[in-house]
């Protein structure tokens, strides 16, 4: 392995393995390492919670063969920590080795928040960030009867789903007045919220420790009540990996700030995914890790292109319920918006249910442009509202 590298990659989530792909087929000659503490080549995070739990096996999430970067000449080191980046001699330390680069990749992407909850610390308690964690689920769900799940996002309400399929008892507790309160207005997050009848919701409730004797038993809240758990999941977001960025004096807020074409403050260093903002704004979403690895990777290689419209929408599918959200809805308090609401019938089906072929539809509008959408049901028409919005998007209405 060389220890100068044209094009050097920090994390092989899906930024930087769609940045290394974007630097190959810009430029087909130029040497390229990623650097990447996993111990497995790039795989999909979000079918760590769309996958059964009991049939998951990581490796067929591998989005590319090792044959693949053999063939593209990308150079991979794996269980490899990064532990220094230096913009000005340009250079990267890792593992004891140390790699001189001409442009540099800041992928590294985020880590699960554990709120300081008294308790958390036990072997029972997990988050899901990656494969690890749902074998780790796996092994704790046999033979449990209780889980809690503290948050009620996505992968929160997933995990609370699949959880039951297998006779478990689950408890969501979610510390925010309505679920998915920054994605769904009121009254869809209600009926979210109503429909699901497989596992109990609690909302606005603040979660005080994660008791038991030994072991975890119990999750105790702040007004007294408790709820049974023979092991806890913990979904509450995720802070963006910005530590080695920041020691490298290279500006950060809450993330990596980076420009439209996913530029940072040091020369010759880029950035992609989940561990920087542009504008402010850091959605953690595939869609995101995308479209910033596209800019990152063309860029660095010479090109110049500007980030894709990122699409920031939502899909929940269980047994029970159909849910998808997308652009602005209702959530800028300086805009007024006007709605829509109608009842769909599809003869088309959608995703895993089937069954619904009733949509609940409700469209959000400023100055009769439509800005965002959420659907209960039938899915058939997410993709086309979809469309619609990124193209006012691009526009900047809702912005």
């Amino acid at each position: 392995m060389n220890n100068h590298y044209r094009y050097i990659v920090l994390g092989n989530g899906n930024a930087g393995f769609i940045a290394a792909k974007s630097i190959r087929e810009t430029d087909p000659e130029g040497s390229i390492l990623i650097i990447s503490e996993e111990a497995e080549l790039t795989y999909s995070r979000p079918m760590l919670t769309k996958t059964p739990l009991r049939t998951y096996d990581h490796r067929k999430t591998i989005l590319y063969p090792e044959s693949w970067y053999r063939e593209a000449r990308i150079d991979v080191l794996l269980n490899t920590a990064v532990e220094r980046l230096d913009t000005d001699s340009k250079t990267v330390r890792c593992g004891g080795q140390e790699f001189r680069y001409d442009k540099c990749i800041y992928a590294l992407g985020a880590s699960n928040f554990i709120p300081p909850i008294k308790g958390s610390d036990r072997k029972e308690v997990t988050s899901i960030r990656t494969f690890d964690d749902i074998y780790s689920l796996k092994r704790m769900s046999v033979d449990a009867e209780n889980a809690v799940v503290i948050g009620g996002g996505v992968i929160g309400l997933e995990t609370a789903a699949e959880l039951t399929k297998y006779g478990i008892q689950v408890v969501v507790l979610e510390a925010l007045p309505v679920l998915m309160p920054r994605l769904l207005d009121e009254d869809t997050a209600n009926t979210l919220q109503n429909t699901i009848q497989s596992f109990e919701i609690y909302t606005n409730v603040a979660v005080q420790e994660i008791a038991g004797d030994g072991r975890v038993e119990r999750v105790v809240l702040a007004d007294g009540r408790e709820f049974p758990a023979d092991f806890v999941v913990v979904s509450t977001g995720v802070r963006a990996n910005t530590g080695i960025a920041a020691e490298a004096g290279i500006e950060c807020g809450r993330a990596v700030i980076i420009d439209e074409f996913a530029r940072t403050s040091a020369p010759d260093v880029y950035a992609c995914g989940d561990c920087c903002e542009y504008n402010g704004a850091n959605y953690a979403l595939w869609s995101q890790a995308t479209e910033q690895g596209i800019a990152a990777g063309k860029n660095a290689a010479g090109d110049r292109v500007s980030m894709g419209v990122i699409d920031s929408s939502m899909t929940l599918n269980t047994d029970e319920i159909s849910i998808f959200a997308t652009g602005d809805t209702g959530k800028n308090p300086e805009l007024v918006y006007e709605t829509e609401i109608t009842d769909n019938m599809h003869p088309e089906h959608y995703g895993v249910n089937p069954k619904y072929l009733q949509s609940y539809e409700k469209r959000f509008y400023v100055d009769g442009k439509l800005v965002g959408a959420t659907i209960i049901g039938n899915l058939t028409r997410a993709q086309g509202l979809k469309e619609e919005i990124l193209g006012i998007n691009r526009e900047g209405v809702s912005k």
